[in-house]
């Protein structure tokens, strides 16, 4: 995990998930929030170990971080960061924060979620103080976000922005069937995938 400097952003969105792999959303969701939000950085944080029993298929922590490296290496204001290597399994929000805050107390966090996720909210871990104490950047996954779909209390900030309809597990079908991902991928993860067609074989 690296340690905070001097040159380490104030105001940090945080994307966590699995990252498995990264795809184009990811990248198009955290340029977005750069150039039209007060955001410095956007750092991705790959899970290590899922705390909604969703392991089955995840490929190694190692080669999520790779594709992930290598999907950010163009962007100086995307970092990617593997502090849930390090933290006890499975991977809570909640401890992730805590780690984050103590490793970077000068920096102010938010937490971006696409508007599939409104409804798991409630369930996560510690939800009731998680909320009172971080932002969610909210922004629509095939549809824009509803209102209604908020839970409540909490601060959500609701970006009119709505991202395609992609996700990892299309990207996984998709190479499972021997199909074409190049509209799905950044440029960088496909040239790793053909590197490491054994991920997802």
């Amino acid at each position: 995990m690296t340690g905070s400097t001097n040159q380490d952003p104030q105001r940090i969105a945080l994307l966590g998930g699995s990252f498995n792999p990264p795809h184009i959303c990811h990248v198009l969701l955290s340029l977005y929030l750069l150039e039209t939000t007060d955001i410095d950085a956007v750092w991705w944080l790959p899970v290590h170990r899922h705390a909604f029993a969703k392991d089955s298929g995840l490929a190694p922590f190692e080669a999520r971080i790779a594709m992930c490296e290598a999907a950010a290496a163009s962007y100086p204001c995307i970092r990617v960061d593997d502090i849930e290597r390090w933290l006890d399994p499975p991977s809570y929000t909640f401890d992730t924060i805590a780690a984050l805050r103590q490793a970077h107390p000068e920096a102010r966090f938010s937490w971006l979620i696409g508007s599939d996720i409104l409804p798991e909210l409630p369930r996560w871990h510690r939800w009731p103080e998680l909320r009172e104490q971080l932002r969610f950047i909210v922004v629509g996954r095939g549809a824009a976000v509803s209102q209604d779909a908020l839970p409540e209390g909490g601060d959500f900030m609701v970006r009119d922005f709505v991202l395609p309809d992609v996700s990892s597990t299309d990207v996984r079908r998709t190479l499972a069937e021997g199909g074409d991902v190049a509209d799905l991928v950044p440029r960088s993860v496909l040239a790793w995938l053909a590197r490491h067609p054994e991920v997802y074989r």
